[in-house]
């Protein structure tokens, strides 16, 4: 036991020492599937040069409500988990209490597409299943921001309230951002790169004719699409705290 507390002993001293020479560095915990909707593509870019070391956690170890370890920003990515109005499941019922648990603390959390649902949910919202799945490259309005995307929309759970937010974006059937003080929630696949836009669609079983078309899209306008990310992205940091 002494010598346990001997070695916390000389990590801690350390740590403070490194911690006094080197740059500040904040934390990013990645909150992700194991091989679905996990790879970060376009916010990996503005996370690194951002100064962001990244921590990863996986929906498949949450199995009891404890808090999410401490992390300067906590981004929720997506799912084919659902918490639309009947559909929610054990698994993530969990996920929205501890969403909420984080985010009632004023800790910053950007929430991307079930990650945005997520928490709206958690803020006392509805997310509402639809016939059909939306698919599309699209430019939206944005308040605040000339950043219009295109980013793919992807999904058929839409948000359709989340009460005491900030409306960002919005369109007739559905809310794209909104915020509530240091949480974001994000509609739009703002991370997708054309490369992991095909390895998602490939990975969901969809045919290479419905996706292709849609990949051949983004990589057009890669480019932008790429510098709307982290334009908006700079802009949600911004208005943390």
């Amino acid at each position: 036991m002494g010598s346990r507390n001997c070695w916390i002993s000389r990590h801690t001293t350390s740590r403070i020492r490194t911690r006094l020479y080197t740059p500040l560095v904040n934390t990013a915990l990645v909150l992700s599937e194991t091989n679905l909707a996990h790879e970060l593509g376009y916010v990996e870019d503005w996370l690194l040069e951002n100064h962001f070391t990244i921590e990863r956690i996986y929906r498949k170890d949450l199995l009891a409500p404890v808090p999410f370890p401490p992390a300067d920003l906590l981004i929720n990515m997506g799912s084919l988990s659902s918490v639309a109005s009947g559909y929610t499941q054990a698994p993530a019922s969990l996920e929205i209490d501890m969403v909420k648990d984080w985010t009632s603390q004023g800790n910053n959390y950007i929430g991307l597409c079930f990650g945005a649902q997520v928490l709206a949910v958690a803020l006392g919202g509805h997310v509402t299943r639809q016939a059909t799945i939306h698919k599309g490259l699209e430019k939206i309005d944005f308040v605040g921001s000339d950043q219009r995307g295109p980013w793919v929309r992807w999904h058929e759970d839409f948000i359709s309230d989340a009460p005491g937010a900030i409306i960002d974006s919005a369109v007739s059937e559905a809310i794209l951002i909104f915020h509530r003080e240091n949480a974001w929630g994000v509609q739009p696949h703002i991370e997708l790169t054309p490369e992991t836009l095909e390895r998602m669609a490939i990975t969901i079983g969809v045919s290479p004719e419905d996706y292709a078309p849609l990949v051949s899209q983004l990589g057009a306008n890669a480019a932008t699409a790429r510098a709307a990310t982290l334009a908006l992205l700079d802009h949600i940091r911004l208005n943390q705290a």
